[in-house]
């Protein structure tokens, strides 16, 4: 070591040019480096979701989700299948093994999903969503007024999307609600029944017709013509004038049967925006890409769009992630700013004298940069994450130059010139100053081995984190002695105020260290007392997998009873609506019920979802969990519906990690649908008994009504009936037929045929519905099939071939002890043989995850230990040194429950990064222990002595980590 600072005091350009080139690296990948919300989050977990409008929840089940699941399951990567199966809706959640990447996961359903095109039902179209697709999405617009509800769409959908799809980092545009233009055919059943014709024989011929060949090729004068017949349907008048009946004598066009006209196609779901109803337009980024800079250019693209709109229209953005993660990035980099400037303030007064306190305070930057160096090399981004690890890293990253700088100082104290006080004092300190460098880091090797929830955030955290403490080392052992020896006037006044401070700290601390020899089992008692207030708090503490945080917006799902009609989900939404706009901090509400036909949502029209867009926060007077508990308050008031409040970002999250909404949720395996059933009730009635229980979901309780048409096949032979024309009968008498579309330039246009009959209100209505025999005769429904009422399970929940259901619920207070408590309950209930109960949601991933970091509290606990013993030769010291660790995290702890913050992965972090240096202190006192015990004093003189001389340079690493932290800790 003294070699090595030999030679760079001699030759200082060498250093300066390895600081330029951290300095030049560490600018260039901050600005080249991306800014997302969080790290790149490969979570191995593809949701495939597949829509059958009008089928039901068995149906579903038996067409659609067993089908994929048995697929799936034949994947030898996948770990875990569920599904769920409701109304028109379908979705496979399917789990992969760590280590599988989301690219490689997705391609390997995509191959299952190819050798079913042959079995599933014909139309239906399997869409794949995983957690990047959902956080992709990066931008929400809602637009409403102006114009029609159709003209809205085809702008938004063939001008908006268009235009924005040519946006650097745009991956796609997705469209929600408005109106889409259809041609409708309205036919009497008589006309029909005269003519010997049935439904499907019109939607045959209007298809057959609807065709373009190509014939071949004319050369003509040197030149080639394509030759094309074009019968290609194109307006309301073409379909007016399409023959029926083909005679020369007696052609029959389908104007004279049927009332030919403009108007909507069907949907079974509804978008508004303030309440009206509206067009809503998603903008998904591509992966890797900036999220800010693909947000600010898109809302450059659609300022220059606006005119494209008609006037009056209001468009309003109703999400925006940018905003979460400009605000955070502002705010973390004013926290770093104004901790670094608390730190050096922290120097200077401990120092007394402005040169050194500025020697030290420029590795602060340095040691940053070289952080930033590495991070770009290794692929990160900045983001939440790798910025906290920055802000803590703030205060730490001096410590090394601290403890450097003190004993340099110290040196020149007693009479040492600068040169030889500079290679003495950091020659002495090197090995101590290391050691404690490389336990904070070693704390961070066991994060390599983890997967998991647990190392999507670990792993950026340790790596930016530890790349600013080795920097930092390096510096100190480098840069510091370099500038500390060149300059003469180091050694400060004798009397300032840091020095008073430091002697009556220090007159405090020898007696509390003697009468702490004097009294050890008192001190002991008082340890162990402290210990176990720290165990409590932390039992009785919240828990959650991720932090919270103020996106500026609320999400707000509110679940109906099954069956529930889409006009009442409406009239109840509505009242939502204006409830959620009184608020004077509400900027804009986009609200969707039910779910589209060809998006990633999965819910039925008893449900609904709310985005709240707040106010920016200057702008407005209460915060976002504020503003939820007075919505929880006014919305109280709708019994029988059950509500669950998020924020969009963090809900897009949990659903993707857990398949669920809900941290907390109680599943029921089992064969027998109606057994789970009854279960249910009985575990539900357990949960409403428990206090910190609030808001459960049980699906199962009340069923979805359906009518079944079930066809008596001898009375079709009888009347000579076809089951293929009855059934068509039956849905062109509801949603209509679809026949053909007719492809434009800006909009496909669905040609739907309808039956001309009176709308359908009653059971008794449906059953007279006219069907068309073969002798052309006309009778009711109910001649050749059974109409019945009954009741089926709104959803229907499959875990790895297994049905089981899932009620779900919010958890007040401590997560642990709640589950504590309801599994002692559960074992009253009597299970059938085959049958079981489990806590699932994100508490399961929560187990997981606190597992994952236990492990990893014990690797780095084991890694400090062996560095420890290589520092000392001994085995039993550092053992002393390992038994302080827990003390440290008492006063984390308590403080947690304290200040009402839940422990999640972020405080797990901070935990880990507590463990390492937490020994520095003691390995710092304890080496200058033992070089006195070696000069021949006991170990109680050496041990006051050694914290004596030890004072100021811990007093100065612990009061600049803190300082540096304070912003963080009260922003």
């Amino acid at each position: 070591m003294r070699n090595l600072i030999q030679f760079l005091i001699k030759k200082p350009l060498v250093l300066l040019f390895a600081v330029a080139v951290i300095v030049f690296g560490g600018v260039y990948s901050g600005l080249h480096m991306p800014v997302d919300l969080f790290p790149n989050l490969e979570v191995p977990v593809v949701n495939i979701i597949t829509h059958l409008p009008a089928a039901a929840s068995e149906d579903i089940e038996l067409l659609i989700s067993r089908p994929i699941e048995d697929q799936m399951r034949t994947i030898p990567q996948a770990k875990r299948v569920a599904s769920t199966s409701v109304q028109g809706i379908s979705q496979i959640t399917v789990e992969f093994s760590w280590g599988t990447t989301v690219s490689d996961a997705r391609q390997l359903v995509q191959a299952k999903l190819a050798r079913l095109r042959n079995i599933l039902p014909a139309g239906v179209n399997p869409r794949l969503e995983n957690i990047g697709t959902t956080l992709q999405e990066v931008i929400g617009y809602i637009v409403y007024g102006g114009s029609d509800l159709v003209t809205l769409r085809n702008i938004v959908q063939y001008d908006l999307s268009s235009q924005l799809m040519d946006v650097e980092g745009v991956s796609s545009v997705d469209v929600l609600g408005g109106d889409k233009r259809a041609f409708n055919i309205k036919i009497k059943p008589e006309i029909l029944s005269n003519l010997h014709l049935t439904v499907n024989d019109i939607t045959a011929i209007l298809r057959k017709n609807n065709a373009t060949v190509t014939v071949g090729y004319l050369d003509r004068s040197s030149r080639e013509y394509l030759i094309r017949g074009d019968g290609r349907l194109k307006t309301l008048d073409d379909i007016r004038s399409l023959p029926i009946i083909s005679d020369s004598e007696k052609s029959v066009l389908l104007s004279s049967i049927a009332e030919v006209s403009e108007g909507r196609a069907p949907k079974h779901y509804t978008v508004r925006g303030d309440g009206i109803d509206a067009v809503a337009f998603v903008v998904r980024k591509q992966p890797g890409a900036s999220t800010i800079n693909v947000v600010r250019s898109v809302e450059a693209k659609m300022t220059e769009l606006k005119s494209l709109l008609p006037n009056g229209t209001k468009i309003k953005k109703y999400y925006d992630q940018s905003e979460i993660i400009a605000e955070s990035r502002n705010a973390i980099f004013y926290n770093m700013l104004t901790g670094a400037v608390l730190a050096v303030l922290v120097l200077y007064f401990f120092l007394g004298s402005l040169r050194p306190t500025l020697i030290v305070a420029v590795t602060i930057p340095i040691s940053i940069l070289a952080a930033l160096a590495v991070m770009g090399l290794s692929g990160l981004s900045l983001n939440m994450i790798t910025m906290t690890a920055l802000t803590l890293a703030i205060g730490m990253i001096v410590d090394d130059a601290i403890v450097v700088a003190e004993n340099i100082y110290r040196k020149r104290l007693k009479g040492l010139n600068e040169i030889e006080a500079t290679i003495q004092g950091t020659a002495e300190i090197a090995g101590p100053d290391a050691s404690g460098t490389f336990t904070t880091v070693a704390a961070f090797v066991p994060l390599i081995l983890v997967t998991g929830l647990a190392s999507l955030f670990a792993k950026p955290f340790g790596l930016t984190i530890s790349a600013a403490l080795l920097a930092s080392l390096i510096l100190s052992l480098t840069f510091v002695p370099v500038l500390l020896s060149k300059t003469a006037s180091l050694v400060p006044h004798s009397d300032f105020a840091g020095k008073r401070l430091l002697d009556l700290l220090n007159r405090l601390t020898q007696r509390t260290l003697k009468y702490s020899f004097s009294h050890k089992r008192r001190v002991l008692c008082v340890t162990i007392l402290f210990l176990s207030l720290a165990g409590l708090a932390g039992f009785m503490g919240k828990a959650n997998v991720l932090p919270p945080i103020d996106e500026g917006a609320i999400l707000i799902e509110y679940v109906m009873p099954p069956g529930t009609s889409l006009c009442e989900s409406n009239r109840i939404g509505d009242k939502l609506d204006r409830i959620a706009l009184a608020q004077p901090d509400v900027d804009c509400l986009y609200r969707r019920t039910g779910s589209s036909e060809t998006g990633y949502q999965i819910e039925g029209v008893n449900k609904g979802e709310l985005v709240i867009k707040l106010k920016p926060k200057t702008q407005r007077k209460c915060s976002a969990a504020e503003i939820m508990s007075a919505l929880k308050q006014s919305y109280s008031q709708f019994n029988g519906v059950v509500f669950l409040y998020h924020q969009p970002t963090q809900e897009k999250i949990d659903e993707s990690f857990s398949g669920l909404p809900a941290l907390f949720g109680v599943t029921i395996y089992g064969t027998d649908m109606d057994t789970l059933v009854s279960l249910g009730n009985k575990v539900e009635a357990i949960l409403a008994k428990d206090p910190a229980i609030a808001n459960i979901v049980n699906n199962t309780k009340v069923k979805s009504p359906e009518i079944n048409v079930r066809l008596d096949y001898p009375k079709l032979a009888q009347y000579g009936t076809k089951a293929e024309d009855v059934l068509a009968v039956l849905k062109s008498s509801q949603f209509g037929l679809e026949a053909t579309q007719i492809i434009r330039q800006r909009e496909e246009v669905a040609v739907i045929v309808k039956m001309a009959t009176s709308k359908t209100t009653d059971l008794e209505q449906l059953k007279q519905l006219p069907i068309i025999t073969a002798n052309g005769e006309i009778i009711p429904l109910d001649r050749v099939a059974d109409v019945q009422i009954s009741h089926v399970p709104a959803s229907i929940t499959r875990l790895n071939g297994q049905r089981e259901i899932t009620l779900m619920a919010e958890v007040n207070g401590s997560i642990t002890s709640t589950v504590s408590r309801l599994r002692e309950q559960f074992n009253s209930i009597e299970l059938p043989k085959g049958y079981s109960i489990d806590f699932t949601g994100q508490y399961k991933t929560l187990i997981e995850t606190v597992k994952e970091m236990l492990f990893v509290f014990i690797a780095a606990i084991a890694l400090i230990y062996l560095i420890m013993v290589m520092q000392f030769h001994s085995w039993l010291q550092p053992i002393i040194i390992v038994c302080t660790i827990p003390l440290s995290l008492v006063g984390a702890i308590i403080a947690l429950f304290v200040t009402g913050q839940g422990i999640d992965v972020s405080v797990a972090m901070g935990v880990v990064t507590l463990i390492g240096i937490s020994v520095n202190n003691a390995i710092v006192l304890l080496d200058y222990s033992n070089r006195l015990i070696a000069s021949g004093k006991t170990v109680e003189e050496s041990l006051l002595s050694a914290a004596s001389v030890r004072l100021r340079p811990i007093l100065m690493t612990a009061a600049t980590t803190i300082f540096a932290l304070v912003p963080t800790a009260i922003g």
